[in-house]
């Protein structure tokens, strides 16, 4: 499964915005990588109980994972629903959206309706029974390329194997695909959403929703590898200011969660610098220079080794948007950052502790 990202090549691409743009926007992708999805939200008994190892309401968690992810959804033609189970011993699931085409206010809606102070007493854990429902209701019929994002901690103490249950609703829809953020604070919790998981290891993204809620790189990267086509993960925090290559304090806080990724994997990076068409050709092609050096400077201070850095300027030849606009350019100044050595290269979110940890 990609452990919340692809083990194959991943282009960060450290893109400008105006510092008005800080607010969290949706991922800049233009075309989706689904037409359809489902949120199956856990809202059994023990995800109102309090997660062994973060001390913390584990729906609770869920909620703020879920808004991080909303916030970031394009909104680029597909439909979406949220449903629920464990709520009651009587039904298996309960729509809390019905499908339909998405739109970021309605779903926020749905998800601030939902509690997290249920009476944990008799609400079992239906979980393979609510994929099974599901399966026959909903995720056979929807329009292929699909998802499923599973929010759950994993545990199943009631009725149908979840994995087995999960393999038959990709056996009657064959473009469906698992995502999984994670609550599991439990070995065998946390087996069973990998088993899901790992139905479709090449597709399917597993993230641990503390992860979501703490790092905006990983909150941009879940959102862009499940809704759009491409598998970039686009920052839009970094800035260059019109013939400028000064790193802001905005960028700077992205560089730093770069630099975790590359001291942990002990990639070879390459570093392209890009400029908008405004100047000279001569001007700009400096210009792209300076901007990918000092992306590598500031890595470099931050303890990654030059010589795994390689850097080039472009200048203006390859635009990614369109220059006769003011965004456009903006979006134009830019860099990016390629991970070269594609093998070296695992997101292992779900692994992350404090300050990403384990092998990230």
């Amino acid at each position: 499964m990609k452990r919340f990202s692809l083990l194959f090549l991943v282009t960060i691409m450290l893109t400008a915005f105006a510092a008005s743009a800080m607010a969290v926007q949706p991922v800049a992708c233009q075309q989706a990588r689904i037409q359809s999805f489902d949120f199956l939200l856990d809202y059994s008994g023990s995800m109102m109980m309090f997660h062994k190892q973060l001390g913390e309401n584990k729906f609770k968690l869920a909620k703020a994972a879920l808004k991080r992810v909303n916030d970031r959804i394009p909104e680029l033609g597909y439909t979406g629903s949220v449903n629920i189970f464990g709520a009651s011993t009587v039904s298996k699931t309960s729509t809390v959206v019905p499908q339909q085409s998405y739109n970021r206010a309605a779903f926020q809606k749905g998800f601030d309706s939902l509690k997290a102070t249920y009476e944990v007493f008799a609400r079992l854990t239906p979980l393979g029974d609510a994929i099974q429902g599901l399966a026959g209701s909903l995720y056979a019929g929807l329009p292929s390329p699909s998802a499923v994002i599973l929010v759950s901690d994993g545990e199943n103490n009631r009725g149908v194997d979840p994995v087995a249950a999960a393999q038959a609703a990709i056996s009657a829809n064959p473009g469906l695909v698992f995502h999984i953020i994670s609550l599991a604070d439990s070995p065998k919790g946390e087996a069973v959403l990998e088993a899901i998981a790992n139905l479709k290891p090449r597709e399917s993204v597993f993230v641990r929703a503390q992860n979501l809620i703490d790092h905006d790189i990983i909150a941009d990267g879940f959102t862009t590898e499940v809704f759009c086509a491409g598998g970039s993960i686009v920052l839009r925090s970094v800035q260059f200011a019109l013939g400028s290559a000064a790193i802001t304090s905005e960028s700077a806080a992205v560089l730093n969660e770069v630099a975790k990724i590359l001291s942990s994997n002990k990639a070879d990076v390459s570093i392209a610098g890009h400029t908008c068409s405004i100047g000279s050709e001569q001007v700009n092609q400096v210009l792209s220079e300076r901007r990918a050096a000092a992306v590598k400077s500031y890595l470099v201070k931050k303890g990654i080794p030059a010589g795994s850095i390689t850097t080039r300027g472009y200048g203006k030849d390859n635009p990614k948007y369109d220059n006769s606009t003011e965004q456009g350019r903006r979006l134009n100044r830019r860099a990016e950052i390629d991970f070269n050595r594609q093998t070296d290269i695992d997101f292992n979110y779900r692994k992350a502790d404090v300050d990403f940890g384990g092998k990230f």
